[in-house]
C-alpha cells in the first residue's frame, strides 16, 4: 500500500448535494399538473413532451456541464497533489495542462451528453415505474381512491429516491471516468482501490480496500469473495459505490508485500513479483 497518505480521488458530499438539488429543480420544471379529467397515460405523454422542450434540454446540459466542472476541479486538485509527490512531477504537470486536447477531453464531452440525457429521463423512468405499480394494484382490485392516493404520494417518493441514487452514482462514475482517462493519457496502468472506511461500505468492497488493480482488468468484487456475482467494474463504477481510485505513479508509491488483483485473483505480491507485471512503473523507477 502507498507509503504516504494519498490524495483523495472522489467527489465530495457537497458536490453530490448540489447536483441532486439541480436535478430536483429540473424535474419540477418538467412535471405537468395532472388535470382531474386526464388519464395517467395522457399525463405521461405530456411529461414526455415536456422533456423534449428546448428549455429543459438546455437546463439539463447546463447542469451536466456544471457537475463535470465540479468533479473535474476536484479531480485535478487530487492529481496535482499526486504529481507533487511524484518523481515524475514535471511530466505529469505538463500533461495535465494539455489533457483536454486528448482522450480526457473527449471523455468529458461524452459524460456531459450522457448525464444531460439521464437528467431528462428521471421523471419519465419514475412515471413508468409508477404506471407498472398502478397496473398491478388495479389488477389486484384496488379502488379508485387507492389509485388516486398512489399517484399523489408514491410519485414524489419514487422521484426523490431516483434522484438520490443518480446524484451519488453519477458523480462517482464521472470522477472514475476522469481518473481513468487521465491514467490512460499518462500511461498509468494501476490504481489502488480505496473505500470510504465507514460502516456503510459493502462487505466485498471492504475486502478490496488497498488492493492494487490494473485498469485493463476491472474485477468483480462480489464474485471474488464468495458472494453473488454483480459484474465487473472499477472502484466507484457501480450503483451507490463511494469507493475511489488512487493512481499508482511509481513503485515508490507502494509498500511491499501488497495485495494485487491479477487475472481474476487477489494475491499477495513481493516487489519482484509485481515488477514482472508493472513494466511502466518499473521503467519510471529506473
Amino acid at each position: 500500500m502507498p507509503a504516504k497518505k494519498p490524495p483523495e480521488f472522489h467527489p465530495t458530499q457537497r458536490l453530490q448535494r448540489e447536483y441532486e438539488q439541480g436535478m430536483r429543480t429540473i424535474a419540477k420544471r418538467m412535471l405537468p399538473p395532472k388535470r382531474p379529467e386526464q388519464s395517467f397515460q395522457e399525463w405521461q405523454e405530456e411529461l414526455a413532451e415536456r422533456s423534449r422542450r428546448p428549455d429543459v434540454q438546455d437546463a439539463s446540459e447546463f447542469l451536466a456541464r456544471k457537475m463535470i466542472k465540479w468533479v473535474s476541479i476536484r479531480n485535478a486538485q487530487s492529481w496535482r497533489t499526486a504529481a507533487a509527490r511524484s518523481q515524475q512531477s514535471r511530466r505529469l504537470f505538463r500533461l495535465l495542462e494539455s489533457e483536454m486536447q486528448g482522450a480526457t477531453g473527449s471523455r468529458v464531452s461524452i459524460i456531459i451528453r450522457e448525464n444531460a440525457a439521464l437528467i431528462r429521463s428521471i421523471p419519465l423512468v419514475v412515471a413508468q415505474k409508477l404506471s407498472e405499480e398502478v397496473q398491478r394494484a388495479t389488477f389486484q382490485g384496488a379502488r379508485a381512491g387507492t389509485i388516486s392516493k398512489m399517484l399523489r404520494t408514491r410519485f414524489p417518493e419514487l422521484l426523490s429516491s431516483r434522484i438520490n441514487l443518480v446524484s451519488r452514482t453519477e458523480t462517482a462514475k464521472a470522477s472514475l471516468a476522469l481518473t481513468q482517462s487521465r491514467c490512460e493519457d499518462l500511461s498509468i496502468d494501476f490504481y489502488q482501490w480505496a473505500t470510504s472506511e465507514d460502516q456503510r461500505v459493502r462487505a466485498s468492497h471492504k475486502k478490496m480496500h488497498n488492493v492494487i488493480v490494473p485498469w485493463s482488468q476491472p474485477p468483480d468484487p462480489d464474485l471474488l469473495f464468495g458472494e453473488r456475482a454483480a459484474g465487473h467494474y472499477h472502484a466507484g463504477g457501480t450503483y451507490n459505490c463511494r469507493c475511489s481510485q488512487i493512481p499508482i505513479l511509481t513503485l515508490d508509491d507502494i509498500t511491499f508485500p501488497t495485495r494485487v488483483y491479477w487475472h481474476g485473483r487477489v494475491s499477495m505480491m513481493t516487489k519482484q513479483q509485481f515488477k514482472q507485471i508493472a513494466v511502466n512503473l518499473e521503467s519510471r523507477a529506473a
